[in-house]
């Protein structure tokens, strides 16, 4: 493998992880939403792997296997699970912007914003860290949009959703983050606890408000 290759591939993985995120505020339908969480969380996995490779750690290879069990699998499926209590397969709910464009707007919005935040961090080696974060920062600030979009609960949970993989694709871009197979427990932990509450609490409840 060329060695710089993981290096040049994982900033081009964490871009699809933002392209994803977009369509969790343009799609209307809730299976879609869900797909597109699970493609983030399969790049998630990817990204982790090449950060391995770049950086020779074992560490990264087993949260790889946390995020492909996490929220690559089980997160994608509990939320299948809601959807079909809920009798929502085949409606547009957990309904996002109604208008394409302010939608496309605002996230765009956010993008700058979130590059403007972290200019100051600039110059040789921190550049990579730079463009890391700067994707990661996106992808949270556009998760955080979609939560103001959607209005159900199983809408706000896929918005949560996508804002914890923001998350995790900030401490993925960190080099040698302490305890790092631990930060990615907890952050997994937090839609899993809302998915599974709901799911605990409200075992054939009706449908959510779109």
């Amino acid at each position: 493998m060329i060695p710089d290759l993981p290096a040049t591939v994982a900033p081009l993985l964490g871009g699809l992880v933002l392209l994803l995120s977009f369509t969790l505020v343009l799609r209307r339908q809730v299976v879609g939403a869900i797909d597109a969480l699970a493609g983030q969380g399969l790049l998630l996995v990817l990204i982790a792997l090449c950060h391995a490779y770049e950086r020779s750690s074992a560490t990264l290879v087993l949260v790889a296997a946390l995020l492909a069990a996490g929220q690559a699998l089980l997160l994608p499926l509990a939320l299948r699970e809601w959807v079909r209590r809920q009798g929502l397969r085949r409606e547009p709910g957990a309904g996002p912007t109604r208008r394409t464009l302010p939608g496309l707007v605002a996230a765009v919005g956010l993008v700058l914003l979130a590059a403007l935040a972290l200019r100051p961090v600039t110059g040789g080696g921190a550049m990579q860290l730079r463009e890391g974060l700067v994707l990661a920062l996106s992808v949270v600030l556009v998760g955080l949009l979609a939560m103001a979009a959607r209005k159900g609960p199983l809408g706000q949970a896929i918005g949560l959703s996508s804002l914890t993989n923001g998350a995790l694709l900030g401490a993925l871009a960190v080099p040698d983050l302490p305890l790092l197979p631990a930060v990615a427990i907890v952050a997994m932990a937090v839609p899993f606890a809302a998915v599974a509450g709901f799911l605990t609490l409200r075992p054939q409840a009706g449908r959510d408000p779109q």
